[in-house]
Protein backbone atom coordinates (compact mmCIF):
# COMPACT_ATOMS: atom_id res chain seq x y z
CA UNK A 1 0.00 0.00 0.00
CA UNK A 2 1.16 3.53 -0.70
CA UNK A 3 2.01 5.60 2.34
CA UNK A 4 -0.24 8.52 3.26
CA UNK A 5 1.36 10.66 5.99
CA UNK A 6 -1.90 11.56 7.74
CA UNK A 7 -2.96 7.96 8.33
CA UNK A 8 -2.95 6.98 12.00
CA UNK A 9 -1.16 3.80 12.99
CA UNK A 10 -3.32 0.94 14.24
CA UNK A 11 -1.97 -1.43 16.88
CA UNK A 12 -1.57 -5.07 15.86
CA UNK A 13 -3.44 -6.22 18.96
CA UNK A 14 -6.11 -7.31 19.49
CA UNK A 15 -5.52 -9.31 16.33
CA UNK A 16 -9.15 -10.42 16.09
CA UNK A 17 -10.29 -6.87 15.30
CA UNK A 18 -7.19 -5.57 13.53
CA UNK A 19 -8.73 -5.57 10.04
CA UNK A 20 -11.94 -3.89 11.22
CA UNK A 21 -9.99 -1.19 13.08
CA UNK A 22 -7.71 -0.61 10.09
CA UNK A 23 -10.69 -0.24 7.75
CA UNK A 24 -12.39 2.13 10.20
CA UNK A 25 -9.19 4.17 10.29
CA UNK A 26 -9.16 4.37 6.48
CA UNK A 27 -12.83 5.35 6.33
CA UNK A 28 -12.20 8.16 8.82
CA UNK A 29 -9.29 9.33 6.66
CA UNK A 30 -11.54 9.20 3.59
CA UNK A 31 -14.05 11.48 5.31
CA UNK A 32 -11.31 14.01 6.14
CA UNK A 33 -9.36 13.67 2.85
CA UNK A 34 -11.81 13.11 -0.04
CA UNK A 35 -9.07 14.22 -2.44
CA UNK A 36 -7.40 10.82 -1.88
CA UNK A 37 -10.59 8.84 -2.47
CA UNK A 38 -9.12 6.43 -5.01
CA UNK A 39 -6.06 5.54 -2.99
CA UNK A 40 -7.96 5.15 0.27
CA UNK A 41 -10.70 3.04 -1.30
CA UNK A 42 -8.07 0.82 -2.89
CA UNK A 43 -6.56 0.20 0.56
CA UNK A 44 -10.03 -0.48 2.02
CA UNK A 45 -10.66 -2.98 -0.78
CA UNK A 46 -7.38 -4.83 -0.20
CA UNK A 47 -8.05 -5.15 3.53
CA UNK A 48 -11.72 -6.05 3.06
CA UNK A 49 -10.92 -9.18 1.03
CA UNK A 50 -9.44 -10.72 4.17
CA UNK A 51 -12.77 -10.49 6.02
CA UNK A 52 -14.47 -13.10 3.85
CA UNK A 53 -17.65 -11.14 3.06
CA UNK A 54 -17.53 -11.76 -0.68
CA UNK A 55 -20.57 -9.75 -1.79
CA UNK A 56 -19.42 -6.71 0.16
CA UNK A 57 -15.93 -6.91 -1.36
CA UNK A 58 -17.32 -7.40 -4.87
CA UNK A 59 -19.42 -4.25 -4.40
CA UNK A 60 -16.35 -2.30 -3.27
CA UNK A 61 -14.36 -3.53 -6.27
CA UNK A 62 -16.99 -2.43 -8.78
CA UNK A 63 -17.30 0.90 -6.99
CA UNK A 64 -13.56 1.47 -7.34
CA UNK A 65 -13.58 0.37 -11.00
CA UNK A 66 -16.27 2.99 -11.73
CA UNK A 67 -14.23 5.73 -10.04
CA UNK A 68 -10.85 4.70 -11.45
CA UNK A 69 -11.18 6.05 -15.01
CA UNK A 70 -7.42 5.81 -15.55
CA UNK A 71 -7.36 2.16 -14.39
CA UNK A 72 -4.66 2.84 -11.85
CA UNK A 73 -5.98 0.09 -9.60
CA UNK A 74 -7.52 -2.20 -12.22
CA UNK A 75 -5.05 -4.97 -11.41
CA UNK A 76 -6.12 -5.06 -7.75
CA UNK A 77 -9.81 -4.85 -8.60
CA UNK A 78 -9.89 -7.62 -11.19
CA UNK A 79 -7.63 -9.91 -9.16
CA UNK A 80 -9.78 -9.48 -6.06
CA UNK A 81 -12.94 -10.06 -8.10
CA UNK A 82 -11.44 -13.32 -9.33
CA UNK A 83 -10.72 -14.38 -5.75
CA UNK A 84 -14.14 -13.43 -4.42
CA UNK A 85 -16.04 -15.18 -7.20
CA UNK A 86 -13.85 -18.25 -6.68
CA UNK A 87 -14.75 -18.25 -2.98
CA UNK A 88 -18.43 -17.95 -3.92
CA UNK A 89 -18.01 -20.98 -6.22
CA UNK A 90 -19.02 -18.81 -9.19
CA UNK A 91 -16.29 -20.34 -11.28
CA UNK A 92 -17.20 -18.87 -14.66
CA UNK A 93 -17.03 -15.32 -13.31
CA UNK A 94 -13.83 -16.05 -11.40
CA UNK A 95 -12.17 -17.35 -14.57
CA UNK A 96 -13.36 -14.29 -16.50
CA UNK A 97 -11.65 -11.87 -14.12
CA UNK A 98 -8.48 -13.91 -13.71
CA UNK A 99 -8.12 -14.04 -17.49
CA UNK A 100 -8.75 -10.30 -17.72
CA UNK A 101 -5.83 -9.71 -15.33
CA UNK A 102 -3.56 -12.11 -17.23
CA UNK A 103 -4.42 -10.44 -20.55
CA UNK A 104 -3.84 -6.90 -19.26
CA UNK A 105 -0.93 -7.66 -16.90
CA UNK A 106 0.95 -10.60 -18.48
CA UNK A 107 3.99 -10.26 -16.19
CA UNK A 108 2.00 -10.81 -12.95
CA UNK A 109 2.45 -14.29 -11.49
CA UNK A 110 -0.39 -14.24 -8.90
CA UNK A 111 -3.33 -14.47 -11.33
CA UNK A 112 -1.60 -17.29 -13.24
CA UNK A 113 -1.04 -19.33 -10.07
CA UNK A 114 -4.52 -18.66 -8.72
CA UNK A 115 -6.30 -19.46 -11.99
CA UNK A 116 -4.33 -22.69 -12.40
CA UNK A 117 -5.18 -23.68 -8.81
CA UNK A 118 -8.85 -22.93 -9.51
CA UNK A 119 -8.78 -25.32 -12.48
CA UNK A 120 -7.00 -27.96 -10.40
CA UNK A 121 -9.68 -27.71 -7.72
CA UNK A 122 -12.20 -28.38 -10.50
CA UNK A 123 -10.09 -31.41 -11.60
CA UNK A 124 -9.61 -29.72 -14.98
CA UNK A 125 -5.93 -30.54 -15.19
CA UNK A 126 -5.60 -29.86 -18.91
CA UNK A 127 -6.79 -26.29 -18.39
CA UNK A 128 -4.43 -25.89 -15.41
CA UNK A 129 -1.47 -27.10 -17.50
CA UNK A 130 -2.36 -24.59 -20.23
CA UNK A 131 -2.37 -21.79 -17.65
CA UNK A 132 0.99 -22.87 -16.20
CA UNK A 133 2.37 -22.58 -19.75
CA UNK A 134 2.11 -18.79 -19.36
CA UNK A 135 5.26 -19.12 -17.25
CA UNK A 136 7.14 -20.36 -20.33
CA UNK A 137 8.23 -16.79 -21.00
CA UNK A 138 11.48 -14.87 -20.57
CA UNK A 139 9.95 -12.57 -17.97
CA UNK A 140 9.19 -15.62 -15.80
CA UNK A 141 12.62 -17.23 -16.02
CA UNK A 142 12.66 -17.50 -12.21
CA UNK A 143 9.43 -19.57 -12.36
CA UNK A 144 10.62 -22.26 -14.79
CA UNK A 145 11.48 -24.79 -12.09
CA UNK A 146 8.09 -24.29 -10.42
CA UNK A 147 6.26 -24.40 -13.76
CA UNK A 148 7.58 -27.88 -14.56
CA UNK A 149 6.87 -29.01 -11.00
CA UNK A 150 3.26 -27.77 -11.11
CA UNK A 151 2.68 -29.31 -14.53
CA UNK A 152 4.17 -32.57 -13.28
CA UNK A 153 1.64 -32.66 -10.43
CA UNK A 154 -1.20 -32.13 -12.93
CA UNK A 155 0.02 -34.93 -15.18
CA UNK A 156 0.47 -37.15 -12.12
CA UNK A 157 -3.14 -36.49 -11.07
CA UNK A 158 -4.19 -37.33 -14.63
CA UNK A 159 -2.29 -40.61 -14.22
CA UNK A 160 -0.07 -39.69 -17.16
CA UNK A 161 2.98 -40.76 -15.22
CA UNK A 162 5.51 -40.67 -18.05
CA UNK A 163 4.71 -37.02 -18.78
CA UNK A 164 4.73 -36.27 -15.05
CA UNK A 165 8.16 -37.92 -14.72
CA UNK A 166 9.53 -35.84 -17.60
CA UNK A 167 8.31 -32.63 -15.93
CA UNK A 168 9.67 -33.56 -12.50
CA UNK A 169 13.05 -34.49 -13.96
CA UNK A 170 13.22 -31.21 -15.87
CA UNK A 171 12.37 -29.34 -12.68
CA UNK A 172 15.11 -31.26 -10.88
CA UNK A 173 17.71 -30.22 -13.46
CA UNK A 174 16.80 -26.61 -12.59
CA UNK A 175 16.88 -27.32 -8.85
CA UNK A 176 19.49 -29.99 -8.35
CA UNK A 177 19.55 -29.51 -4.55
CA UNK A 178 15.84 -30.33 -4.05
CA UNK A 179 16.27 -29.39 -0.41
CA UNK A 180 12.80 -30.47 0.76
CA UNK A 181 12.93 -33.70 -1.24
CA UNK A 182 9.59 -33.09 -2.96
CA UNK A 183 10.90 -33.71 -6.47
CA UNK A 184 12.79 -36.80 -5.36
CA UNK A 185 9.61 -38.19 -3.80
CA UNK A 186 7.52 -37.35 -6.86
CA UNK A 187 9.98 -39.02 -9.23
CA UNK A 188 9.91 -42.13 -7.03
CA UNK A 189 6.11 -42.04 -7.12
CA UNK A 190 6.10 -41.86 -10.92
CA UNK A 191 8.41 -44.85 -11.26
CA UNK A 192 6.29 -46.78 -8.76
CA UNK A 193 3.10 -46.10 -10.71
CA UNK A 194 4.91 -47.12 -13.89
CA UNK A 195 5.74 -50.41 -12.11
CA UNK A 196 9.47 -49.73 -12.43
CA UNK A 197 10.14 -50.78 -8.86
CA UNK A 198 13.94 -50.82 -9.24
CA UNK A 199 14.02 -47.10 -10.04
CA UNK A 200 11.31 -46.39 -7.46
CA UNK A 201 13.43 -48.09 -4.74
CA UNK A 202 16.39 -45.96 -5.78
CA UNK A 203 14.55 -42.67 -5.54
CA UNK A 204 12.80 -43.41 -2.24
CA UNK A 205 16.18 -44.43 -0.77
CA UNK A 206 17.61 -41.10 -1.99
CA UNK A 207 14.74 -39.36 -0.21
CA UNK A 208 15.47 -41.27 3.00
CA UNK A 209 19.17 -40.36 2.76
CA UNK A 210 18.19 -36.74 2.26
CA UNK A 211 15.79 -36.83 5.21
CA UNK A 212 16.02 -39.81 7.60
CA UNK A 213 12.84 -38.59 9.29
CA UNK A 214 10.79 -38.71 6.10
CA UNK A 215 7.63 -40.74 6.69
CA UNK A 216 6.91 -40.49 2.96
CA UNK A 217 10.25 -42.12 2.11
CA UNK A 218 9.47 -45.07 4.39
CA UNK A 219 5.97 -45.30 2.96
CA UNK A 220 7.31 -45.31 -0.61
CA UNK A 221 9.80 -48.05 0.23
CA UNK A 222 6.99 -49.98 1.92
CA UNK A 223 4.92 -49.78 -1.25
CA UNK A 224 7.81 -51.05 -3.34
CA UNK A 225 8.45 -54.01 -1.04
CA UNK A 226 4.73 -54.80 -0.79
CA UNK A 227 4.43 -54.88 -4.58
CA UNK A 228 7.49 -57.12 -4.92
CA UNK A 229 6.02 -59.65 -2.46
CA UNK A 230 8.27 -58.81 0.47
CA UNK A 231 5.66 -58.18 3.16
CA UNK A 232 8.22 -58.41 6.00
CA UNK A 233 10.29 -55.45 4.78
CA UNK A 234 7.17 -53.57 3.70
CA UNK A 235 5.80 -53.83 7.27
CA UNK A 236 9.09 -52.53 8.67
CA UNK A 237 8.92 -49.37 6.58
CA UNK A 238 5.20 -48.81 7.20
CA UNK A 239 5.76 -49.06 10.96
CA UNK A 240 8.68 -46.63 10.66
CA UNK A 241 6.37 -44.28 8.76
CA UNK A 242 3.71 -44.26 11.51
CA UNK A 243 6.38 -43.77 14.18
CA UNK A 244 7.35 -40.55 12.45
CA UNK A 245 3.81 -39.61 11.42
CA UNK A 246 1.25 -41.14 13.81
CA UNK A 247 -1.72 -40.02 11.68
CA UNK A 248 -0.43 -41.66 8.46
CA UNK A 249 -3.73 -43.25 7.41
CA UNK A 250 -2.45 -44.95 4.25
CA UNK A 251 0.40 -46.63 6.13
CA UNK A 252 -1.99 -48.08 8.74
CA UNK A 253 -4.25 -49.26 5.94
CA UNK A 254 -1.41 -51.09 4.19
CA UNK A 255 -0.21 -52.65 7.45
CA UNK A 256 -3.73 -53.98 7.90
CA UNK A 257 -3.81 -55.28 4.32
CA UNK A 258 -0.60 -57.29 4.81
CA UNK A 259 -1.68 -58.49 8.25
CA UNK A 260 -5.01 -59.77 6.94
CA UNK A 261 -4.16 -60.92 3.41
CA UNK A 262 -0.72 -62.41 3.99
CA UNK A 263 -0.81 -63.39 7.67
CA UNK A 264 -4.54 -64.12 7.99
CA UNK A 265 -4.73 -62.20 11.27
CA UNK A 266 -8.07 -60.42 11.06
CA UNK A 267 -8.05 -59.23 14.66
CA UNK A 268 -4.69 -57.44 14.36
CA UNK A 269 -5.64 -56.05 10.95
CA UNK A 270 -8.89 -54.60 12.30
CA UNK A 271 -6.94 -53.04 15.19
CA UNK A 272 -4.69 -51.29 12.67
CA UNK A 273 -7.66 -49.98 10.68
CA UNK A 274 -9.29 -48.70 13.86
CA UNK A 275 -6.00 -47.09 14.89
CA UNK A 276 -6.06 -45.26 11.55
CA UNK A 277 -9.52 -43.92 12.42
CA UNK A 278 -8.51 -42.88 15.94
CA UNK A 279 -5.30 -41.13 14.90
CA UNK A 280 -6.48 -39.43 11.71
CA UNK A 281 -7.27 -35.71 11.93
CA UNK A 282 -8.85 -35.51 8.47
CA UNK A 283 -11.83 -37.86 8.38
CA UNK A 284 -12.24 -37.44 4.62
CA UNK A 285 -8.99 -39.35 4.12
CA UNK A 286 -10.49 -42.39 5.87
CA UNK A 287 -12.68 -43.39 2.90
CA UNK A 288 -10.60 -46.44 1.97
CA UNK A 289 -10.32 -47.48 5.64
CA UNK A 290 -14.10 -47.50 6.07
CA UNK A 291 -14.47 -49.46 2.83
CA UNK A 292 -11.89 -52.03 3.95
CA UNK A 293 -13.58 -52.45 7.33
CA UNK A 294 -16.85 -53.02 5.48
CA UNK A 295 -15.24 -55.80 3.41
CA UNK A 296 -13.51 -57.37 6.44
CA UNK A 297 -16.66 -57.51 8.56
CA UNK A 298 -18.64 -58.92 5.62
CA UNK A 299 -16.03 -61.70 5.30
CA UNK A 300 -16.35 -62.35 9.04
CA UNK A 301 -20.17 -62.31 8.62
CA UNK A 302 -20.48 -59.56 11.23
CA UNK A 303 -23.08 -57.74 9.17
CA UNK A 304 -24.12 -55.11 11.72
CA UNK A 305 -20.57 -53.78 11.86
CA UNK A 306 -20.26 -54.10 8.09
CA UNK A 307 -23.39 -51.94 7.66
CA UNK A 308 -22.06 -49.41 10.17
CA UNK A 309 -18.77 -48.93 8.30
CA UNK A 310 -20.56 -48.91 4.97
CA UNK A 311 -22.57 -45.94 6.29
CA UNK A 312 -19.35 -44.25 7.44
CA UNK A 313 -17.86 -44.86 4.00
CA UNK A 314 -20.86 -43.26 2.29
CA UNK A 315 -20.71 -40.27 4.67
CA UNK A 316 -17.02 -39.81 3.88
CA UNK A 317 -18.02 -39.51 0.22
CA UNK A 318 -20.49 -36.76 1.11
CA UNK A 319 -23.72 -38.77 1.27
CA UNK A 320 -26.10 -38.41 4.19
CA UNK A 321 -26.78 -42.03 5.14
CA UNK A 322 -28.77 -43.48 7.99
CA UNK A 323 -30.06 -46.98 8.55
CA UNK A 324 -33.59 -47.29 9.84
CA UNK A 325 -34.90 -50.33 11.66
CA UNK A 326 -36.71 -52.82 9.38
CA UNK A 327 -35.04 -51.19 6.36
CA UNK A 328 -35.31 -53.48 3.33
CA UNK A 329 -32.34 -54.67 1.29
CA UNK A 330 -32.58 -51.78 -1.21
Amino acid sequence: MNYLPYLKSVADEPAATYIERSIANLRNALYEHPEDELQLKQQILILSQIKGKEDEVIGLAFELIALDVDKIYALDCYLILGRMYAQKKETTKAIEYYRKVIADYPTEQEPILELAELYENQFDYDAAIAVYDYFDNECFEYMKESMYHYKGVCYYNKKEHEKALECFQTSLTLNADDEDGTLTENIGGCYFNMKNYTEAFSWFRKLLEKDPQSADAHYGLGLCYQHTDDGYRAMHHYFEAVKIKPDFTDAYNNIAAITINQEGDYKAGIEMLKKAIDSCTDKKSLTIVYLNLTHVYNKLREFTLADYYKAEYMKSLGFDVSFEEDEDDD
